[in-house]
């Protein structure tokens, strides 16, 4: 199936094309009987998983609460043990939601000496559904952004809040939560005249809305606020992402290039949708390890 024939619709991560291009690379690779036994053993395709930072003992994590407008919204907090300030990092979900994957991120942060939260968008909806079908789109697509916005700054007037940050923030999104990160570096100051972000990484969001979009839930594209971006931006793309085209991701560069803003936007050649999320197949290491480098250099180029 080409790019063109992707359904533009639908959430990138729930390409079911995404898992079976990888499976049959692999394949085609070592074969049927091989890949057996590579599964049996090191974790077959690609899934090599970095090493589980949520179960570090160097790290102290809790589940947090904190209010946002009248709604109480849940959280998973992980921190470096031990005294003192650090700056805070934001992390918002895939479509899938807060597991295990993105609480291991929320530690991965900690790990490099920042207090990683790791906020549950869909604490008023409640769990999304299994799969990958269309009632998980139909539970995202009822959830408005400016709700998901107006969560981030009170995730992060809630860090701010804490004894133990510094009060420089940033945030990390990945697909839905890319998105997210986008808008979120689009975001004006607040009352009290600070920007509620210092610093913002999109993994693969989306750059354009869908075709059927709710417009009164989703008014703006990431593309089309690109002049409002006052936040530093640093953005991960994959090559072979069928579901952002790389051609939305060389539009989305210029105009900030255009425009002026603090942003760098990287294209990574071989990467799939989701190269950064070692649990599923489109598992990139290449790209995932310079990603992730690149994400630390630009947190303490602007959060240290």
């Amino acid at each position: 199936m080409s790019q063109q024939e992707h359904d533009p619709n639908m959430d990138p991560a729930l390409d079911p094309e995404l898992d079976r291009m990888s499976r049959r690379r692999f394949l085609g690779k070592v074969g049927a009987s091989a890949a057996v036994a590579a599964a049996a053993s090191a974790g077959a395709l690609g899934q090599d998983k970095t090493p589980g930072a949520l179960n570090d003992s160097n790290l102290a994590h809790e589940n947090v609460t904190f209010k946002s407008g009248s709604d109480t919204i849940e959280g998973f907090l992980c921190r470096p043990k031990g005294e003192g300030r650090r700056p805070g990092v934001i992390v918002v979900q895939e479509i899938f939601g807060v597991n295990d994957h993105i609480r291991d991120i929320a530690c991965r942060l900690a790990r490099a000496g920042y207090i990683g939260l790791a906020v549950n968008f869909f604490t008023r909806e409640g769990k999304p559904p299994e799969g990958f079908g269309p009632p998980l789109m139909e539970f995202v697509g009822r959830i408005a952004d400016e709700q998901v916005l107006q969560d981030i700054r009170s995730a992060s007037a809630y860090l701010r809040s804490r004894s133990d940050c510094t009060g420089k923030i940033g945030l990390v999104g990945f697909c839905w939560g890319g998105y997210f990160a986008m808008l979120a570096a689009a975001m004006p100051a607040g009352a009290d005249g600070k920007m509620p972000l210092d610093a913002s990484v999109a993994y693969y969001g989306r750059i354009r809305l869908a075709p059927n979009a709710d417009r009164q839930k989703k008014p703006h594209a990431p593309i089309e606020v690109v002049e409002k971006v006052k936040t530093p931006l640093l953005g991960h793309f994959g090559a072979l992402d069928r579901g952002i085209p790389v051609e939305d991701v060389q539009a989305y560069r210029d105009e900030l290039k255009k425009r002026g803003a603090a942003a760098e936007i990287h294209i990574y050649e071989g990467a799939n949708h989701a190269f950064n999320n070692d649990t599923r197949e489109m598992y990139h290491a290449e790209a995932a390890k310079l990603a992730w480098q690149r994400t630390l250099d630009w947190y303490a180029r602007h959060l240290k």
